[in-house]
């Protein structure tokens, strides 16, 4: 299969460009020839080609960080950056400053914030209509199951309720369907932590559970 391996840069100075990202933003030099010079993150790789000033390109980076303001802070140290765009938002999740460097770099830094730093449930995927106390349950309940994980169980649980709920021919997801949809899929040494949870909440999800052998 064919695939794009390098993006390329045209840059008058392909030197000072290079030292530039290895030296700034965590590049390190790959190979080099007459006609070009080669430097790679591990994810990324550019290829610097010399052109005259006048036909230098422009290369947008993005800078992944989990403090969006020191490491604006450390860029705008340096003499050759300066800043063209401070704290923009891009939806709920996601704030961007965008950098100005040389020899044809923009470098947007970009903090991605998780639902659980900005204290949000988000939506279930439903495909049917659902009991508001079964939706809010299992919407509470997901934030014990850790971030990276919570996408593909927010979908798994709310496709097994669904599921349990046409079953019964039913429209509408019940409790019971979301209670045992959340006993199926999650893994048995997990449910002593979820039925606790769920008695917080005045839930008493004894009856499910004990229906998902070990």
């Amino acid at each position: 299969m064919d695939f794009v391996t390098t993006i390329i840069h045209p840059v008058a100075n392909p030197i000072g460009a290079a030292a530039f990202l290895c030296n700034t933003l965590g590049f390190q030099k790959k190979s080099s020839s007459t006609d070009a010079l080669v430097v790679d993150n591990g994810s990324v790789a550019v290829r610097l080609v010399f052109r005259p000033a006048q036909e230098q390109g422009v290369l947008h980076v993005e800078l992944q960080t989990q403090n969006l303001g020191a490491a604006t802070a450390t860029l705008l140290a340096l003499p050759a950056v300066t800043l063209l765009q401070e704290r923009v938002a891009i939806g709920d999740t996601r704030l961007e400053s965008r950098l100005q460097g040389p020899y044809g770099i923009i470098i947007t830094v970009a903090q991605e914030f998780t639902e659980d730093e900005l204290d949000i449930l988000p939506p279930l995927p439903t495909s049917l209509m659902w009991d508001g106390q079964a939706e809010s349950c299992i919407r509470q309940i997901l934030r014990l199951i850790p971030i990276d994980f919570r996408d593909g169980a927010r979908l798994r649980i709310t496709e097994r309720a669904e599921m349990l709920a046409g079953e019964n021919a039913a429209i509408t997801v019940t409790l019971d369907n979301a209670l045992q949809a959340l006993a199926d899929i999650t893994p048995h040494f997990q449910h002593p932590l979820l039925l606790s949870a769920l008695q917080q909440q005045g839930i008493d999800a004894s009856d499910q559970f004990q229906r998902v052998q070990p």
